[in-house]
């Protein structure tokens, strides 16, 4: 399945949209949201990442050390 994801402006109620000349679906599914909560969306994920807790090395060192165990038997 090949899928596209555009973002465009609407003009009087109409949007514009050329598919590309390799596109060959005869038939297509529309989705329209509003892109004006992506934003939103993308900075309350930018604020709950600065907001996780922090890795120390000593659990970092640990997690590397489970790795090498992991990586001899596979």
């Amino acid at each position: 399945m090949q899928a596209i994801r555009h973002y465009a402006e609407v003009i009087n109620g109409a949007i514009h949209f050329d598919l590309p000349e390799d596109f060959s679906a005869k038939r297509v599914e529309l989705i329209i949201l509003p892109a004006d909560d992506v934003t939103v969306d993308r900075t309350a994920f930018q604020r709950f990442l600065l907001d996780s807790p922090e890795m120390s090395d000593e659990e970092f060192k640990s997690i590397e050390e489970k790795r090498g165990h992991i990586k001899q038997w596979t």
